[in-house]
């Protein structure tokens, strides 16, 4: 059966679609960045750690920026920081010498960890009244979403359409 995009009920569930999938990630990482706060750590110090352990390689530091949605002067700073506390090493990048390839640290990899229980418990919390059928309905939801914004990334506003 191909989905109703027209009707108006239609149209402001979509158009409220995103500005509700925001809310509940700002709402996610507070969250998370609460049940961090007593080990010293905020939204901006863990996120780049917690990425850094999802990589099994070196990243670029231009890579880590657009990841985290961080200009790449904002992530220079916050990557002093890191660095000084130990958690993360930065080498120059042998292929493109211009480049900086950042590493996840032992004590990064700790750190990592309460990152994980955290965002865990947190993740535990918020789906609580939510059967794991309706997690996997919604994850399948957003990789159809994800791949259509995919899809269409490169193209002119103009030739962008509704994926269907």
């Amino acid at each position: 059966m191909e989905p109703d995009h027209s009707s108006p009920n239609s149209i402001e569930t979509r158009r409220s679609f995103g500005h509700r999938l925001a809310r509940l990630a700002a709402v996610w990482r507070r969250e998370i960045d609460a049940d961090l706060r007593e080990y010293g750590l905020t939204d901006a110090t863990w996120r780049p750690i917690y990425y850094l352990t999802l990589s099994c390689m070196p990243v670029r530091q231009t890579d880590l920026a657009r990841s985290l949605s961080l200009e790449a002067p904002s992530l220079v700073r916050l990557l002093d920081v890191l660095e000084k506390r130990g958690f993360i090493v930065r080498e120059i990048d042998e292929e493109d010498r211009r480049s900086k390839l950042v590493s996840i640290t032992e004590a990064g990899r700790d750190i990592a960890a309460l990152v994980s229980r955290a965002a865990d418990r947190v993740a535990m919390r918020l789906t609580a009244d939510v059967s794991s059928a309706e997690l996997e309905q919604c994850c399948q939801i957003f990789d159809r979403v994800e791949q259509a914004a995919i899809g269409q990334k490169d193209l002119p506003a103009s030739e962008k359409e509704p994926a269907r």
